[in-house]
């Protein structure tokens, strides 16, 4: 299977050298790429889509670039004729998820989204955990991100730091909302209900770097997803899944599930290309399909129209802390309240 890269830079470079390893392995060839910069690849190197196609010919486009470009982008890979992944977020609006859907049918073409802990096995396992009631009834979804970014995280592109594209739901910790979205079983769903606390404690950005999310709809457990970039110390994040017999704990980043304190055996992942490439060659499953992003880029449409207001807050070297984030945001998932509910002083 021929696959094309769009954007080599940042995280593209570990599309990089994953399609170098699927090409060793005999899954892939990797056919080229393109970038608006020059890029030390062993591939030919383009600067736009249709240029790399009219010479390649590439049946797959992994589009890693900016997440403004994402929809002109998969609409040309589409008109080419290419299957595309793209990277979280897919797109900024629900008008253009609309869009990019409807553009897929009338191809015959599929979307797979850069969701990649949808391809571990400790995700598989809740899941399973959840739909055979092993768990009870399940009275919420509570998820929560702590890390620390310095300065140099906010220059390392144009984009970073400007709300509608960046902020801590939309970009770093979008897999912990869209984790939390699929086990609450509302991924799909256009009838949900969005509260937002969205602050920023750098005046040089425009997109939240601390917030909180509740999710609700009809007849599904509520989720809150609570994050923050300004930490005392960084933490691996976390979804809590609250049920009548007991508590999940997944750790997404680690690929590691407990549930009642016990540690669950896991199945291997799945690599998302490789997944896209099955699907083309046997009409396997799809892990993350954009149908399955409804409700996220819902709430990311909705982070780009809100208000951000800054914070007071504490500058460490190269680094912004927010006092008492750090158990503010386990808190919230815990209890799946907002920041204002549990009073922390900084809530609407």
């Amino acid at each position: 299977m021929r696959v094309a890269l769009v954007g080599a830079r940042g995280h593209g470079a570990r599309h990089v050298e994953n399609l170098l390893r699927l090409g060793h392995d005999g899954v892939a060839t990797f056919v080229g790429v393109v970038d608006v910069a020059d890029v030390d690849v062993p591939v030919p190197s383009y600067p736009d889509l249709p240029s790399l196609a009219e010479e390649l010919h590439p049946e797959i486009v992994v589009i890693s670039s900016p997440p403004s470009t994402h929809r002109d982008l998969v609409l040309s890979a589409f008109a080419l004729g290419c299957d595309v992944l793209v990277e979280k977020p897919a797109l900024l609006s629900v008008a253009d998820y609309d869009e990019i859907g409807a553009a897929a049918a009338k191809h015959g073409l599929v979307c797979q989204v850069g969701f990649q802990s949808q391809g571990l096995g400790s995700y598989r396992r809740l899941c399973s955990l959840i739909g055979s009631g092993a768990l009870g009834d399940i009275s919420g979804i509570g998820a929560a991100g702590r890390w620390v970014r310095t300065d140099s995280y906010y220059e390392r592109a144009t984009w970073a730091g400007r709300q509608g594209e960046d902020g801590t739901l939309v970009n770093p910790f979008a897999h912990a909302l869209q984790n939390a979205l699929l086990l609450a079983d509302v991924e799909e769903r256009s009838d949900i209900a969005v509260e937002l606390e969205l602050f920023r404690c750098r005046d040089t950005i425009t997109a939240d770097d601390t917030a909180c999310v509740r999710v609700t709809a009809d007849g599904a457990p509520p989720v809150v997803v609570a994050t923050t970039l300004c930490a005392t110390t960084s933490l691996p994040p976390v979804v809590l899944v609250h049920g009548s017999l007991g508590q999940a704990v997944w750790w997404y980043d680690d690929d590691r599930l407990t549930v009642n304190d016990h540690k669950m055996a896991v199945a291997p992942s799945v690599d998302l290309l490789e997944n896209l490439i099955r699907h083309r060659q046997t009409g396997e499953p799809l892990v993350a399909p954009l149908a399955a992003a409804r409700a996220f880029t819902s709430v990311v449409e909705q982070c780009g129209k809100a208000d951000v207001p800054l914070l007071p807050a504490r500058r460490v070297g190269d680094r912004v802390v927010l006092d008492g984030i750090d158990e503010v945001v386990v808190r919230a998932a815990e209890k799946i309240a907002t920041f204002d509910e549990l009073g922390c002083g900084f809530g609407r």
